[in-house]
């Protein structure tokens, strides 16, 4: 697995936890910050990897 890819996975994984204790587990507010946050996480990491220079394949 690639690097960019894991970083991915672990974001998306790390984003799950976060906005599943923010509309379970926390107060109102509080729970409002986490699911901006998990949406913040995965939005940086899928922007890293979109950024991310890549090999062409040669194909047309």
């Amino acid at each position: 697995m690639d690097s960019k890819t894991r970083t991915l996975v672990i974001s998306v994984i790390i984003a799950a936890i976060l906005l599943l204790l923010g509309g379970f587990v926390f107060g109102h507010v509080l729970g409002i910050i986490t699911v901006f946050l998990s949406i913040l996480i995965v939005g940086l990491a899928s922007g890293n990897m979109m950024d991310t220079p890549c090999q062409t394949s040669g194909k047309k």
